[in-house]
């Protein structure tokens, strides 16, 4: 998988992943070695601060 699709796929997967859906984690090990995405992480940390 080429650029930008890999990286579309790491965003999407830490997203279903902080969701608690049941696969990403999955998917993320087979694909980056378990990385999830620091842009997608640092964006949710935004969201939950804002949240209180």
């Amino acid at each position: 998988m080429g650029w930008p699709d890999d990286l579309k796929l790491r965003s999407s997967m830490t997203l279903f992943d902080a969701a608690g859906a049941a696969r990403p984690a999955e998917v993320l090990e087979r694909g980056d070695g378990g990385q999830r995405d620091a842009a997608t992480e640092a964006v949710l940390e935004g969201w939950r601060a804002a949240d209180g």
